[in-house]
Formats: C-alpha cells, structure tokens, sequence
C-alpha cells in the first residue's frame, strides 16, 4: 500500500473513530459503530480520484 493510499484510509479511519464517540448523532447504532470502516472506504476512494488526476495531469 503507498504512502498517500494509506494516509487518506487512516485520515479517514480517524474521522470514523471519531464519529463513533459522538453519541448525540441522530444515527443507528450499528451505523455509528461501522463509521471507521466507512470512512477508512471513503478515503480509499478519494485517494483513487487523486490518484486518477494526477495521471490525466501527467498524459
């Protein structure tokens, strides 16, 4: 895993975490609880897009 793919999954790992002790949110559970993951996809994703621009860039 590179060094840029593995910040933005752990950035949003963080953000995840941090969601979850956020209990006044108006969110399940469940979905409180799956939030690291979520957000640990969400930056794989990101990641992804960057990655893709900056390939268009370099062409």
């Amino acid at each position: 895993m590179g060094a840029t793919r593995l910040r933005y999954t752990m950035i949003g790992f963080i953000g995840g975490v941090f969601i979850v002790y956020l209990k006044d949110l108006p969110l399940a559970e469940g979905t409180r609880f799956a939030a690291p993951f979520y957000g640990a996809g969400i930056g794989l994703l990101i990641d992804g897009i960057i990655l893709r621009m900056k390939k268009r860039k370099q062409e």
